[in-house]
This record gives C-alpha cells, sequence and structure tokens, in this order.
C-alpha cells in the first residue's frame, strides 16, 4: 500500500475520504465546517439524525459536490471529543476501511481530527487502515477483478506533515508485523508445524538481517529440556526451539529483552484429549509464538537501541504410544522436576525450558512471554483484556503502558507466594496443575519459578488472540494480539535508557 501524508485536504484525491466525527457534533464545528460546504450542506443534514449522532461505530456514506478532489466521504463515529484515543482511532478507521473497501475502493484519505499528538495519530491510521484490510482467507480462490485499497492519504495540517511522516513509518512496520503474525497462526496445522514455524522464522531473520539459530531434538536433549522434549515427544512431528537474535548498532540501553512465545502448532490436548468441538482452532495455539516472531520483524525495522531475544518454543500436542502421560515426571532444563498432572497443560511446559534458556544461555536482563495459556483467563477477563501477571513493577508498568500505545489492553492478576501452595507435588519440584481455582495465576505461578530472579512478566493472551466473530474493525480469525505491545516495550525501554 503506498501512503501518502497531504496538507492540502481540498486536493487530495481518493475514491473515499475518511473524516472522524464527535459525539453530538454540529456541522458548524470549526473540523467539519469545511466539509459541509464541500457536499452542500449534507452534512447538516444528517448529523443529529438516526443516521449519525457521531456514536463509535456510526457510519454514513456522503457524495462530494465537486469542491473536494475526494469522491465520497464517510463519516465515521468516534465517540466523545473527550475520550478519543489513539485506539479509538486505530478501531473505528479500521471500521471505515472495511466498508469502504467492500464497495470496491482503491484509494482512501483519512483526515486526522482530535488533539492526538500527529505522529501516534498517523500511527494509529496506518495500523487501523492495514489491520483493518487483512483478509485472513489465505487459501480461497481469489476474484482476478476483485479491487483492493492500493493508496492512502493522511490529511495534515501542514505544521504536523514530518511528524505524521514518521508517525505513518512506524505504523506500516507495527502493522506489517501483526499481519505477519496472523497469517502465521491462521495457517492450518498441515502447513504450520514446529519445522515450517522455524523455516518462516528464518526467511524473516535473513531478510531483515537478525541472527537465528533453531535447536533440534538432538540439541534439546543434550541441553536436558526434558520440558519442551516431553510435550512434543507423542508427535511425528520433531519440536523446535527458535531462538532469533536482534542487536543494535548504536545501543543506548545495555540491557538484554527477552520475549518468549508459546509455540504448540497444534494441541489435542494429548493423552488428556480435548472434545472435537472447537478443536480446529487449536492451529491457533501457537499464537504467541507468531506474536514473538512478528514483534522481532517490527523490532528489527524500527531498531531499537536495546538487544532484544526472540524466542518461541514450538511443538506439536498430540497422543500416540510415545505420548507423556499424566503422572510423569519431566526433568526440565533448569534442574526441576515437573509432575505432570494434565497433559492439555502443555503450554507451560514448553514455556518452561525456554524461559529458563533465555535466562541462563542468552542472560537476559529481562523476559516477557506470551502465551493463549489458560482458559481460565477467558472467564476472569473475556475477549476485551489479556491477563498480565510479574514479578518486577518496573517492567509491569512497562508491559501496561506499552499496552495503552499499541490499544491491547491488560488486566494485572495477582502472584501471591501463597498461590505456590496449589502447585507443590507429592513426588516432583513442581506439578503443572494447580487445581480448579486460580488456573490462570497458578500457571503463570509456574512460569516465574523458571525465571527465578529475573524481571519477569507473563501474558495470558488466550482471550485476546483469536476472534470468533468478525469485529467492525477486524476480519475474524487471528488478532496478532502482543506483536504492537512487545514492539512498544522495546522501543520504550530504549528511549528511556
Amino acid at each position: 500500500m503506498n501512503i501518502h501524508i497531504l496538507s492540502d485536504i481540498q486536493q487530495t484525491a481518493a475514491d473515499v475520504l475518511i473524516v472522524p466525527v464527535f459525539e453530538f457534533e454540529a456541522a458548524t464545528s470549526d473540523g467539519l465546517k469545511a466539509f459541509d460546504e464541500a457536499v452542500s450542506g449534507a452534512l447538516s443534514d444528517v448529523l443529529g439524525t438516526d443516521e449519525m449522532h457521531g456514536t463509535a461505530g456510526d457510519l454514513v456514506f456522503l457524495h462530494s459536490a465537486g469542491t473536494l478532489a475526494a469522491k465520497r466521504l464517510l463519516l465515521v463515529g468516534v465517540g466523545e471529543e473527550s475520550a478519543f484515543s489513539t485506539r479509538r482511532m486505530r478501531q473505528r478507521v479500521g471500521q471505515a476501511a472495511r466498508v469502504a473497501a467492500r464497495k470496491g475502493v482503491t484509494s482512501l484519505a483519512v483526515a486526522m481530527r482530535g488533539n492526538l499528538p500527529a505522529d501516534a495519530a498517523a500511527s494509529a491510521i496506518v495500523e487501523g487502515v492495514m489491520l483493518g484490510l487483512f483478509d485472513p482467507a489465505i487459501y480461497r480462490k481469489k476474484d482476478e477483478n476483485a479491487k483492493q485499497v492500493e493508496s492512502l492519504t493522511i490529511c495534515v495540517n501542514a505544521e504536523a506533515v514530518e511528524a505524521a511522516e514518521r508517525g505513518a513509518s512506524q505504523g506500516r512496520i507495527l502493522a506489517e508485523g501483526t499481519n505477519f503474525s496472523r497469517t502465521l497462526s491462521v495457517e492450518p496445522s498441515n502447513k504450520i508445524t514446529p519445522t515450517t514455524l522455524a523455516e518462516n522464522a528464518q526467511r524473516m531473520c535473513e531478510a531483515n538481517g537478525l541472527s537465528i539459530s533453531v535447536l533440534g531434538p538432538e540439541e534439546m536433549r543434550a541441553k536436558g529440556m526434558g520440558a519442551l522434549l516431553g510435550v512434543g515427544q507423542g508427535s511425528d512431528e520433531p519440536p523446535r526451539l527458535i531462538v532469533m537474535h536482534y542487536k543494535p548498532e548504536n545501543p543506548t540501553s545495555d540491557k538484554r529483552l527477552a520475549f518468549v512465545g508459546k509455540g504448540i502448532t497444534f494441541d489435542t490436548g494429548g493423552i488428556c484429549i480435548k472434545g472435537r468441538e472447537n478443536m480446529w482452532e487449536m492451529k491457533y495455539d501457537m499464537s504467541g509464538g507468531a506474536a514473538v516472531v512478528g514483534a522481532m520483524q517490527a523490532i528489527s525495522q524500527l531498531k531499537p537501541g536495546v538487544e532484544v531475544f526472540g524466542v518461541v518454543a514450538a511443538a506439536e500436542n498430540m497422543p500416540s504410544g510415545k505420548s507423556y502421560k499424566p503422572g510423569d515426571v519431566l526433568h526440565s532444563y533448569d534442574g526441576q522436576t515437573i509432575e505432570v498432572i494434565d497433559t492439555d497443560a502443555e503450554g507451560r511446559l514448553v514455556l518452561s525450558d525456554a524461559i529458563a534458556y533465555a535466562r541462563q544461555d542468552l542472560q537476559a536482563t529481562h523476559i516477557v512471554d506470551l502465551a493463549t495459556l489458560t482458559g481460565a483467563v477467558m472467564i476472569a477477563l473475556g475477549t476485551e483484556r489479556a491477563g498480565l501477571m510479574g514479578t518486577d513493577r518496573d517492567l509491569i508498568a512497562a508491559v501496561q503502558a506499552a499496552g495503552d500505545i499499541a490499544g491491547e489492553r491488560y488486566w494485572e492478576l495477582p502472584l501471591d507466594p501463597d498461590y505456590r501452595e496449589q502447585i507443590k507435588s507429592d513426588i516432583a519440584d513442581i506439578k503443572n496443575l494447580g487445581g480448579r481455582f486460580a488456573g490462570s495465576i497458578t500457571a503463570g505461578y509456574f512460569l516465574r519459578e523458571f525465571a527465578h530472579d529475573t524481571p519477569f512478566v507473563h501474558l495470558d493472551i488466550a482471550g485476546t488472540a483469536w476472534l470468533e466473530d468478525e469485529a467492525a474493525e477486524m476480519a475474524k480469525g487471528a488478532s496478532g494480539f502482543g506483536v504492537r505491545t512487545i514492539a512498544h516495550v522495546a522501543l520504550n525501554m530504549a528511549a528511556q535508557a
């Protein structure tokens, strides 16, 4: 997509010009008066009617009377001006772009409105359009005559052009990384296995100047990664530990940041097999790993001044005569023994070895993991927020601040030491399931045991990584949740050093 920044809205040629409208805003307001005149007062006719109150999500098309280069206006309600944010901008622009694209338009323009910083607003606009237009139907036969949006123009005040250009560039990088993650997540499990996930990461790293190493079963056995190997042993597809590395040319920080992702490319539940209903969705159980791969692509292009590792623990969790079983004891990489209570609690097992590897071998000073880890977090928080647990207040605050910028929301859950009692084992150092209560928290506590004293944050994205139904601003399926958050963590950590 070609992206342009222009300060002359009258001369902005586009099939559709998207105009955000605040709740109960009048056509005579400073921001809308020129548009009202351009459509011969049609704005005045429609504002305040059942068609357009400016309520978030309201949409109305208007035809230009010829005083604008744009052929049509698309008014989109964005809610109260006092509550306007980059998240709201991203959502509503994404919604409008999707609606416009269904009309077969090839060029879009967006009028930047509100008091948001120009760079942040431009980034949100580009992200909204590119995320909104992402098509998850990657194997559907394409209509050769179908039109696609090829260009986006953002209309800004003359003094904001330079800042908007910076923001638009960042927004493109973040959106491309997110959509790459979404593509990996929607791929079926016969296309994305631990091996092919590693191959995709390899190609991305080679294209973006990142170094990468991939550990197979032999290397894992040599290191004693019994938890990751245990989960993968029931499948004919061998597990992989994917390690990507970004090293800045001009470092501004001496921190070593590790993002660790759960890469279960298909999860049957193993011997504790899941029911057949919706099991097909378990191809997205690698969304945490996909988010790390997508974020590393973005980080390689954003070039923060902090060293970053991306670690993905990839395996298939399958039932067979070779599978690990309830009651087994696995020997983890950092020397702890783990009693298996439930083979469907496999994500924390593969992550335990990956987190220990990031701490011991990579010497990470800060670790953030992302995982579609528990159904319990969906019961607690639904699909609007991901669960956040951590051991370090500064790192927790950094992740929450990055999520605010990215428009990805989190809710902190406690990691009080009392929860450790639920995962005490009678036979081993720890067990992989803590019982019915506080399921997300005990899973997070399990992981913190492998981070030891390294500042650590766990993000349970099970409720936010996959959209069961189409949202107004995004297609159903993989959301790429977490990519933009952790990219902003790296940017902010470098900037604050």
